[in-house]
């Protein structure tokens, strides 16, 4: 399956987690969104922050936070990281994601 086949999704979430984020009271300082695709299939939607315009980034990575992100996503898993910049991670799909057939 091609990472193309999950455009609707990341549209989606490229649309939404600007405001989720003003909501929570966070300046929404995105440079950009890559999709891609896993060997094993799973699509990924990285968020990547603009990290120099960031002070501290302890806010935007809290479980809370974290938490709100998935749940206003429909439960999409949300990681974040902090190594060679900060991204959120948004798994897109998987076969844990998947319906049985």
């Amino acid at each position: 399956m091609s990472a193309n086949s999950h455009l609707s999704a990341a549209r989606y979430v490229a649309q939404t987690i600007p405001g989720i984020l003003v909501q929570l009271g966070l300046k929404p300082l995105i440079s950009r969104f890559v999709l891609t695709e896993t060997e094993q299939g799973d699509a990924w939607l990285f968020v990547v922050l603009e990290d120099d315009h960031l002070l501290s980034y302890e806010d935007y990575a809290s479980s809370v936070v974290l938490g709100y992100l998935s749940t206003a996503l429909h439960g999409l898993p949300v990681v974040f990281s902090n190594n060679y910049g900060l991204r959120y991670a948004v798994l897109l799909s998987s076969a844990l994601l998947q319906e049985p057939n």
